[in-house]
């Protein structure tokens, strides 16, 4: 979705906190690495804020290397708390198994003041492909420079969690190297329709959708970039914020445990 408006998107947590928290997103952030033996580290600053990132899991040169991204829109909460949320209860034989890569909060200013854009007025989520009328925002070329990093961290999988503020139903986008949507997709896709009716068939911001999937659509966004680059596969996860913010936190919490648990299989 790329108009939300410019009117501010927050909820009030179940502990009773702004869904718009940095602060205690972060503190909490800090804990969980620690606690979860993750590395903290900051790519680099955007609009004045540190782009964190989170690596941990197997040691194994040979386990699946995993990519998960959330909070590139402001206006999209559930995607970083639920990320969050996973971090400080997966279990740990599902870490064991994969090499984690997570970026858990993109747009730092957008999301401290509920709004899609960051506070440039910059979407980060396009720009990457250099198509006409497209540039990356500032959180964006952080992003562009390290794209080697990127890479090799999303090899065989990428995640990415959004919502659709204005929706209530969800769906998926998804991007494999076949003609026709796989078991990555669909399984994403149930675990998507456990929270939430599914999108009708038709289109979805100017996209088809059939089945809840808008497949191997082509844009400028972080998911197309990183397809083009050749990760394996990617999928951009979308909750419906017209539902209660804990069930959009819980889908997504349960989309990113689909997506670990799918991933050592790396097959249809």
């Amino acid at each position: 979705m790329d108009d939300a408006g410019t009117k501010p998107w927050t909820w009030t947590l179940p502990d009773g906190h702004a869904s718009s928290d940095w602060v205690r997103y972060r503190r909490r952030l800090e804990t969980v690495a620690a606690d979860r033996g993750f590395e903290l580290s900051a790519l680099g600053t955007a609009c004045a804020e540190p782009l964190l990132m989170l690596r941990g899991g197997a040691t194994s040169p040979s386990a699946p290397r995993l990519l998960v991204a959330s909070g590139f829109h402001g206006e999209e909460p559930a995607g970083p708390w639920g990320l969050l949320e996973f971090l400080e209860a997966a279990d740990q034989a599902l870490l064991s198994r994969v090499r984690l890569t997570v970026l858990p909060l993109i747009n730092v200013t957008g999301f401290r003041a509920g709004t899609r854009l960051n506070i440039h007025g910059e979407n980060p989520n396009r720009g990457y492909l250099g198509l006409p009328g497209e540039n990356p925002s500032h959180e964006g070329r952080q992003l562009l420079a390290h794209r080697d990093l990127l890479l090799e961290a999303g090899r065989d999988g990428l995640l990415t969690c959004h919502e659709d503020v204005l929706l209530s139903h969800g769906y998926v986008y998804s991007c494999e190297r076949a003609a026709a949507p796989g078991a990555f997709s669909r399984t994403l896709l149930a675990a998507n329709a456990a929270f939430f009716p599914v999108h009708a068939d038709g289109a979805v911001d100017g996209c088809p959708i059939a089945g809840g999937i808008v497949f191997n659509h082509h844009d400028g966004s972080f998911e197309s970039w990183l397809m083009e680059l050749g990760v394996a596969r990617a999928a951009c996860v979308e909750t419906p914020g017209q539902h209660p913010i804990e069930r959009r936190i819980a889908a997504q919490r349960a989309m990113i445990e689909t997506f670990l648990n799918f991933a050592p299989d790396l097959g249809d």
